[in-house]
């Protein structure tokens, strides 16, 4: 009588090794699925956490006169969220001539892409209307630039 194990055993040199294809095919799937997990994690942690939860574009600035230009402005949002956006213009020189907080949704409403109009005074005939750093929390007023 045999052993178990002798009954399973190949005898050497008849047989060609074992595939390792398979093993390995599982592995590289397996290495790429904890890769796309774990950049979508990171993905989620810096849109939750690291990048601003306020984002605010331009989308058309006018100049009224000398003193004063209008700018409007396009926020992104939370919902129920208030936003806080810097305007600023500049003139010929390249000079800041103008800025002010902006208060956008100050009630908070449900809408997440608000739009608003700010008219801008300024020091001298401004030739640009900017918007610089937007949050959801209050921006002290900066000191105006001599």
């Amino acid at each position: 009588m045999t052993s178990p194990t002798a009954d399973r055993r190949r005898p050497e040199g008849r047989y060609d090794p074992p595939s390792q294809l398979v093993g390995r095919t599982f592995a590289v799937v397996l290495s790429v699925l904890f890769i796309g997990l774990l950049g979508a994690i990171a993905y989620y942690l810096y849109d939750r956490y690291g990048s601003d939860r306020v984002r605010a574009r331009v989308i058309d600035f006018q100049v009224l006169s000398d003193t004063s230009v209008r700018i409007d402005v396009e926020v992104l949002k939370r919902e129920g969220g208030q936003a806080y956006c810097l305007v600023r213009s500049r003139g010929s020189s390249g000079a800041e001539v103008g800025r002010d907080v902006v208060v956008v949704d100050a009630v908070g409403t449900a809408e997440r892409v608000v739009r608003v109009e700010h008219e801008l005074t300024t020091s001298e005939r401004a030739v640009t209307g900017e918007v610089g750093r937007c949050t959801d929390v209050p921006i002290p007023m900066p000191a105006r630039s001599p």
